[in-house]
């Protein structure tokens, strides 16, 4: 195969290579998570958040986290914990809060309440609670660049019956860049606790998070459309995000298997690469080598075409015969096409030379009369579909040096050098010059 021709499949490769779908959020990163579940309030116990604590640490673990769990934690236990899992995390990792229990929102703060949190009035909470952006500034200061806040912890909280601001469940919080933040309910609504092991938001979340291939953003979704049909529509999920990339929390299966093909496509980018230089280096030694035409031996004459050369087709300046000669009348060239077979320069050569059909005089064309053949779209290979070949390059008689010579593409539309030894979708044709006209 011509040099040009082994070039645009090594372009073709590496765009190939560099298009292939970026998993590094897959298994390449470094996962730490803080998973909080408080249930044993003296006032307002809760049934499910120690279980979806133990269940969610669980999952993470296995789905290759590091993992801060704490139970029923009081308010210094939460604020150290937070401390610990911002310290843990690492620039270029993904980290992961989790919090089951109960939360509320006073003037749009949202608060998660520990386990010995005293709140009688309103103005208690700042004090006895601990102010979720605290995970967020946590996750700031660490500059990793994805991070996931998972709050299951809207559910029903006398605390918050008589606050002055009237507010349930939690606020908004705007995700900052690189962050999702999912909700087990909608902005200022009520999350069931479940009646189960684990609270309805959890157990659907748990599923969907095993699940191979799947990215987050169709995690929460699938959760939110199984949640919304298993409540009657009473308790929407929801998300506020600013992601940039992708992320799967499963990384085994068909995850695993396009990682490895990563790999391996990263491998032989390296070394398609490394070819493409080594032949660019040859082509620019091959440039500064003198250009010459090869000698074919040509019968100074040939007789008119005899009764068997008749007419058997036009395509407006091209004329065929019954021969298979084709005549250009613009030009007065005559063309016979080779072997439709992938043809060396070599084999080129020696079927011109052998040609001696219809009184002879045939030679290797120039790239110039290839050239003139070349007609962008017209039949199967933008040239006049006379002549019947499938190839789409053609060995001209031009050469450089002992091993070069050049070609034209009739599929790119261009003259290119390439090695005499190459054969791939080489065709050689043979042209003459009437000398009557």
């Amino acid at each position: 195969m011509p040099r040009h021709r082994i070039l645009w499949v090594i372009s073709l490769l590496v765009v190939t290579i560099f298009s292939f779908p970026n998993l590094s959020y897959c298994a390449q990163e470094r996962r730490t998570a803080l998973v909080i579940g408080n249930g044993s309030y003296k006032s307002a116990p809760l049934r499910n958040p120690a279980n979806d604590a133990q269940d969610m640490a669980s999952a993470l673990r296995k789905l290759g986290f590091s993992v801060i769990h704490k139970e029923n934690a009081k308010q210094r236990e939460m604020e150290d914990a937070i401390r610990e899992f911002g310290n843990s995390l690492h620039k270029g990792g993904v980290g992961l809060f989790y919090y089951a229990g109960h939360g509320l929102q006073v003037n749009g703060i949202n608060y998660i309440i520990p386990l010995d949190a005293e709140i009688r009035q309103e103005t208690d909470v700042k004090y006895e609670a601990v102010d979720a952006r605290r995970v967020l500034d946590a996750m700031y200061n660490a500059g990793n660049d994805f991070n996931i806040v998972i709050l299951d912890a809207c559910r029903d909280n006398p605390l918050a019956r008589g606050f002055r601001s009237g507010s349930s469940g939690l606020a908004r919080m705007d995700a900052p860049k690189g962050t999702i933040v999912a909700y087990s309910t909608s902005p200022g609504k009520v999350a069931l606790d479940g009646k189960g092991r684990n609270s309805p938001y959890t157990a659907v979340l748990l599923e969907y998070m095993d699940d191979p291939g799947l990215p987050i953003e169709q995690v929460f979704k699938k959760c939110r459309g199984r949640i919304y049909s298993a409540t009657n529509g009473t308790q929407i999920p929801w998300e506020s995000t600013s992601l940039t990339g992708d992320f799967y929390f499963s990384t085994k299966g068909k995850v695993d298997s396009i990682l490895e093909e990563q790999a391996r496509l990263e491998k032989e980018r390296r070394e398609l690469e490394k070819l493409k230089a080594e032949i660019e280096q040859k082509q620019r030694e091959s440039q500064s080598r003198p250009v010459q035409v090869a000698s074919v031996p040509q019968k100074p004459s040939y007789t008119q075409p005899s009764s068997k050369s008749n007419v058997v087709e036009r395509d407006g300046i091209y004329v065929a015969y019954a021969n298979e000669i084709v005549k250009d009348t613009k030009t007065g060239l005559e063309w016979k096409v080779g072997p439709d077979k992938d043809t060396n320069w070599e084999e080129a050569r020696s079927w011109v030379q052998s040609l001696n059909l219809d009184g002879g005089g045939w030679r290797m064309p120039t790239t110039d009369e290839l050239g003139s053949l070349y007609n962008k779209g017209v039949g199967d290979r933008n040239m006049t579909p006379l002549f019947k070949t499938t190839g789409w390059w053609v060995w001209s008689g031009e050469t450089k040096g002992s091993s070069d010579a050049r070609d034209f593409s009739f599929n790119l539309g261009g003259r290119y050098w390439g090695s005499r030894s190459n054969s791939g979708n080489g065709r050689g044709f043979a042209v003459r010059s009437r000398s009557d006209g």
